[in-house]
């Protein structure tokens, strides 16, 4: 039943990639957006603290040949990471039911654990507040993407403890730290 859990999680991140495209903003918006594009394409510095590492990949997705407007180019961004940041939910609450449950031996187990944790990505996907940063040039959606891919290494180096090579958990951990810093403070909140 591994190949349901790959399918759900797939099923996750396309549904909500289609929708964030679908309403994704079609150019700037007139907030800190307009910022984030602009500085983008210039490899420029926008306002405190900075944000080195979104400023790189924005750039990237601004010479993408995917709109002719570059605002939703670097808005694409969004869409794709928050997409990412909900299948990586759904990853995480099928661990955290496992752990609690124990794993999946008949099909009203496969229901519970796998059918919550799609209905709980999905919810969370469809939320006022990630929704919105996931349709415009933001910060938010790829720290969200950044704080669900630590969560879930911790509990993968936390079901994991005690196996040889475990420490590659540890390594993947700081490295995601790192680059997250380079986007947006919120993954710190993780690190306890």
């Amino acid at each position: 039943m591994n190949n349901l859990n790959k399918i759900l999680a797939s099923i996750t991140f396309l549904f909500s990639l289609i929708i964030y495209i679908m309403t994704m903003a079609p150019t700037t918006s007139f907030w800190d957006c307009g910022e984030f594009i602009a500085t983008s394409v210039i490899m420029g510095v926008p306002h405190p603290p900075g944000t080195p590492f979104y400023l790189l990949i924005g750039n990237l997705f601004s010479q993408l040949p995917t709109f002719s407007d570059i605002g939703a180019r670097v808005n694409l961004l969004s869409p794709i990471f928050s997409s990412f940041a909900v299948m990586f939910l759904y990853l995480i609450i099928v661990q955290l039911i496992e752990e609690w449950r124990g794993e999946a031996n008949s099909w009203p187990d496969y229901l519970i654990i796998y059918g919550s944790a799609f209905i709980g990505a999905l919810t969370f996907a469809f939320t006022d507040s990630h929704w919105f940063n996931a349709v415009e040039a933001e910060v938010y959606s790829i720290s969200t993407f950044f704080t669900s891919i630590v969560v879930w290494l911790i509990l993968k180096w936390s079901k994991n403890s005690g196996h040889t090579g475990n420490v590659r958990y540890i390594l993947i951990i700081a490295y995601m730290f790192g680059l997250a810093i380079g986007i947006h403070l919120l993954n710190l909140l993780a690190l306890p």
